[in-house]
């Protein structure tokens, strides 16, 4: 039902002319411009209906498409990388490039990274330690090869080494030797085995001058 320009009250038609009537105003109207308005005015409403359904199924239209997208894309690649798992590919595909950018850069802050590693060796002595121990538990051979590679860079070292221990050896067997001739027995014989050669040797030159 139309409404007054004026008072926007119900306008009634009369039947002995073509005009609106305002009940509350009295005022009259042309029939032709108040269905015409009004005919505007309805077509405004329903082109805003229609905007707003169209914004509506617009939304659910590209909200299934992307949810097919999305299905497909799992299909087909599988699911997205988590941020740990690209990190861990793109050091996989840079690895060189990323080992060479860090060796360069401890080249040129050589003096704060190794404060910063014996900081942190400090810290966690403990923890490196066992690690290590782990490690060389875990997988034996590489330490196996470090040993041996160090043998045979350190060769005369080993066998000048070698030839200490024999003579240390001989010299403690000649103090056990000796002292066991002067009636010097101890209650355990483990401790022949037991006291250092250093000692053994004091002993007996203690004997030699009482």
């Amino acid at each position: 039902m139309p409404h007054c320009p004026k008072c926007s009250y119900n306008l009634v038609l009369l039947s002995s002319r073509p005009k609106y009537k305002c009940a509350l105003c009295s005022g009259l109207y042309s029939k032709t411009e108040i269905e015409a308005k009004a005919f505007r005015e309805f077509n405004k409403r329903s082109k805003i209906i229609d905007i707003e359904d169209y914004k509506k199924e617009r939304k659910e239209y590209l909200a299934r498409i992307r949810k097919i997208k999305s299905g497909l894309r799992l299909l087909f690649n599988g699911f997205s990388k988590t941020p740990k798992k690209y990190r861990k590919e793109y050091y996989e595909k840079n690895k060189a490039k990323i080992r060479q950018l860090n060796r360069e850069w401890r080249l040129r802050n050589s003096e704060y990274d190794m404060k910063r590693k014996q900081a942190y060796s400090k810290l966690n002595k403990d923890i490196l330690n066992a690690k290590a121990k782990l490690r060389r538990q875990m997988n034996p051979k590489p330490e196996r090869q470090r040993k041996k590679l160090w043998r045979d860079n350190n060769l005369n070292q080993m066998r000048t080494y070698g030839i200490i221990q024999h003579y240390r050896t001989k010299q403690k067997a000649l103090a056990l030797k000796y002292l066991k001739n002067d009636g010097l027995n101890p209650q355990n014989e483990q401790i022949f085995h037991s006291v250092p050669t250093f000692a053994l040797s004091f002993l007996l030159y203690l004997s030699k001058n009482l």
